[in-house]
């Protein structure tokens, strides 16, 4: 066997050698040549090889998302705001005002706004999770190894694998586990959401500590919700994120055949005239909330109702 072999590495020498002379396409063979032969003896190699165990990067001051499909990283990075859509196509050839628009604090934040508002409608409708330190996730050898150097200014995505599920990463947020605990005041926050029934995610959302979980639950936010968007969809994400109808003794009756109301004892009013507005009022943990909706067929949500 060992004589076998050598006569075979002697004649994939000297083959390379000889071709090597024949020109560009004679390189071109020998160069693809030895890659193969590469990949032949690697692959087995990084097949053994176990799952890196990865944590999150000790500099890291914000959760990390985690997402089931990377459509949802990307929406939500391209959510944009419709007042600033609107000033960028108003004065579009005016370079000097666009300028003085894209660099005020107003546009800025309504930005950063409407990126949040995206983020935690992915993550109240269960197509993503945040994670954050002491929350390790598990990475194939080969996707870390090709990962791990990502470019933080253009991220790369990989595949990890979460409390027995999988999904898509930022690979610059993590590292190789150490053991070193990070700090309770340097930890990233955590959001607190309640996941979708739909099957997408059934795990309790991971805490940090059992003090923070609490204060976190207690300050959970109003899940965002669009201008226009089905009244129906809104009432599915508020169930989800543990609100329930709060119905009003003052209450309008809802007319037989309302679409807008029928079946929705959480309603306060409804008009027929004007935007054709809507009143529905929910509570969770002492919290109320009003929801307003316009549409005479079909109630859409148009704000969150003082």
């Amino acid at each position: 066997m060992k004589n076998y072999l050598a006569t075979k590495w002697q004649s994939l020498r000297a083959w390379s050698s000889a071709t090597w002379g024949q020109g560009r396409l004679g390189k071109a063979k020998v160069v693809l040549a030895w890659y193969g032969l590469a990949v032949v003896i690697i692959a087995p190699v990084a097949l053994l090889m176990p799952g890196v165990q990865l944590e999150l990067r000790s500099d890291m001051t914000k959760p990390a998302l985690l997402c089931h499909q990377q459509q949802s990283f990307d929406e939500i990075i391209g959510a944009t705001d419709v007042t600033n859509q609107a000033l960028l196509e108003k004065f579009r050839h005016r370079p000097e005002v666009l300028t003085r628009i894209v660099t005020s604090d107003s546009y800025m934040q309504r930005s950063s706004w409407v990126f949040q508002q995206e983020l935690m409608r992915k993550i109240a409708r269960g197509q993503c999770r945040e994670v954050t330190h002491g929350d390790p996730v598990k990475a194939d050898w080969m996707e870390w190894q090709s990962s791990k150097d990502a470019d933080h200014l253009k991220p790369k995505r990989m595949l990890v694998t979460y409390q027995g599920k999988t999904y898509w990463a930022y690979a610059g947020q993590w590292q190789k586990v150490t053991g070193n605990a990070v700090a309770a005041e340097n930890r990233a926050p955590l959001m607190i959401s309640r996941k979708s029934q739909d099957g997408n995610d059934r795990s309790p959302p991971p805490v940090v500590d059992e003090t923070q979980a609490q204060t976190s639950i207690k300050r959970r936010p109003v899940p965002p919700f669009a201008r226009n968007e089905s009244y129906a969809q809104v009432r599915v994400v508020l169930m989800r994120d543990g609100w329930q109808p709060m119905i009003s003794k003052d209450a309008d009756q809802c007319m037989e055949g309302d679409t807008r109301c029928e079946g929705r004892p959480e309603m306060q009013t409804c008009s027929g005239s004007g935007l054709a507005m809507c009143r529905f009022r929910w509570q969770r943990d002492g919290q109320q909330l009003t929801i307003c909706t316009a549409g005479e067929e079909q109630a859409m949500f148009h704000s969150i109702c003082e």
